[in-house]
């Protein structure tokens, strides 16, 4: 089960670093209970970059609606990032809060399923959300591989697939 810090979610990042290294200190101090509530915590921080994914998901679909294509392809972007990002958290046990981070979400855990394909598509739906974000040529539009509506679709499927690992793999729902 997931449960909050006692303190802000960004100051139990800072003082953890790495909650899987800082977790086996505790173990080999003699401190498991404790290693063991700092790992909930974790989980809760992960939990919520999921949430905040299903969010993205959720503006990314209104963009479409909108005929907001540059909307629809950032929020596709950042949809797959926060869902990496709370996988790359809870299983490898660090994550960035600065832009550095965005180079690592397509870094998935060797176990993620179909990780290349995955790992493609989130390059690939960064590649659209940089376009669609800071690019207004003539030709931009003609630039995009992808559909507006694709990139929603392979976002949500991405989402359902980190969705469906951690639950595979430790028990977690959001």
């Amino acid at each position: 089960m997931a449960k909050p810090p006692v303190v802000d979610e960004r100051e139990f990042l800072k003082l953890t670093r790495n909650h899987g290294e800082f977790c086996q200190k505790l173990r080999s101090l003699g401190h498991p209970a404790a290693a063991a509530d700092l790992v909930e915590n974790a989980h809760y921080i992960g939990l919520n970059w999921l949430m905040l994914a299903d969010e993205h998901m959720k503006d990314g679909k209104v963009a479409v609606g909108a005929g907001s294509d540059r909307a629809a392809y950032s929020r596709s972007y950042y949809a797959a990032y926060n869902a990496s990002k709370s996988v790359r958290y809870i299983v490898a046990g660090a994550a960035s809060l600065t832009g550095d981070d965005h180079k690592e979400a397509s870094n998935l855990p060797h176990d993620f399923p179909d990780v290349e394909k995955w790992a493609d598509a989130i390059t690939k739906l960064r590649e659209h959300r940089l376009r669609a974000d800071y690019d207004n040529w003539a030709s931009t539009k003609l630039e995009f591989s992808i559909m507006p509506t694709e990139a929603i679709q392979l976002a949500e499927a991405f989402v359902a697939e980190a969705k469906k690992y951690l639950e595979t793999k430790l028990g977690l729902t959001p």
